[in-house]
């Protein structure tokens, strides 16, 4: 019986001082039947060079696809996504690596349980030298697991933290549920796409095993995009944005009426919390008032009181925004 074919994405933007170890962990695996789509995001150094050599001279399949023009993550990884022809899709950054087994575990678990979506831990590995981070998926459920339940573990439990690139997805199922990275997003995209999946997936697999190599680097884009006051303030907005996003997706696809009642009546308030404490935080005062002339943002507040005993402080913030606002803007502001 052959092996289904996997297709791995490799996203990359000036990544040369990375992309080789990169590649090499993908082309090391001990999965044989392989497709490597590299996507080069119109990098301005020795990126695609690299790529295009360490690839010819691997013997795998393997597809290049440049960008003139960098059009960001999101999109490299749609476009990548396009032209795979494999039964099963993996997404790896192109600064981040894979253990040689990651691909072969994620497609046992998916046959072995027929489900849609497959994942495990990561390694937080330190350029400058520190010992490595062990991040399993330690949890007590049983295997497989409702897709739904997994999308709302991922909202809520923290200690379940599947990174995206450790998560392996029947290509069919994206297909069938037309689902994209959302483009422009600055941050949080990664995160926002796998809880859409998880929700319409009607079964899931996981292995507490850490497979995914998750280089820690001073060019890395969490560190990048929060070098300065505004960019970070940029990107937690859209990370923000990417949360709003996909709890309005899970609202109208979850099929479990408890969780969308969840969804609504918590998490939706705690969200609406953070906008306005991220505006008090950097002192974004005029932001600050316009929200307050928000009605719908206000009617999301007033929910947070159906699940009071749920997480009471997401109540209690949300009345004080409500009730007292300048005070919480200064109680809030750093």
């Amino acid at each position: 019986m052959s092996l289904p074919l996997v297709s791995v994405v490799v996203p990359s933007f000036n990544n040369e001082s990375r992309v080789g170890p990169t590649l090499a962990s993908v082309i090391a695996q001990d999965y044989e039947n392989l497709e490597i789509i590299f996507v080069n995001d119109a990098s301005t150094d020795n990126t695609l060079a690299i790529a295009e050599n360490t690839l010819k001279d691997s013997g795998c399949v393997f597809k290049i696809i440049n960008h003139e023009t960098r059009r960001g993550v999101s999109v490299a990884r749609n476009d990548g996504f396009d032209i795979a022809t494999g039964d099963f899709v993996l997404f790896c950054d192109g600064d981040d690596m894979m253990k040689e087994n990651q691909i072969s575990v994620l497609v046992a678990l998916i046959q072995k349980y027929d489900c849609e979506i497959s994942f495990g831990g990561m390694i937080e590995r330190y350029e400058s030298g520190e010992p490595d981070v062990l991040v399993p998926l330690n949890f007590n459920i049983s295997q497989p697991m409702k897709g739904e339940q997994a999308a709302y573990m991922r909202i809520a439990t923290k200690g379940f933290t599947p990174h995206l690139c450790c998560t392996m997805f029947k290509k069919i199922f994206l297909e069938k549920i037309e689902l994209r990275f959302t483009e422009g997003c600055l941050s949080g995209e990664d995160i926002e796409f796998s809880r859409k999946a998880f929700c319409r997936a009607e079964k899931v697999a996981f292995t507490p095993e850490c497979l995914y190599i998750y280089v820690q680097h001073s060019g890395m884009g969490k560190v990048r995009d929060h070098d300065t006051q505004e960019k970070r303030w940029r990107s937690l907005q859209s990370s923000l944005d990417a949360d709003v996003r996909t709890a309005e997706y899970l609202i109208k696809h979850a099929k479990s009426k408890k969780i969308k009642f969840l969804i609504a009546n918590s998490y939706m308030p705690e969200l609406a919390v953070k906008r306005f404490t991220m505006c008090a935080r950097f002192n974004k005062s005029e932001e600050y008032s316009e929200l307050l002339k928000d009605r719908e943002l206000k009617k999301i507040l007033c929910r947070s009181f159906k699940t009071f005993f749920f997480k009471p402080e997401v109540c209690l913030k949300a009345a004080m925004i409500l009730l007292m606002p300048k005070l919480y803007y200064s109680m809030r502001k750093e």
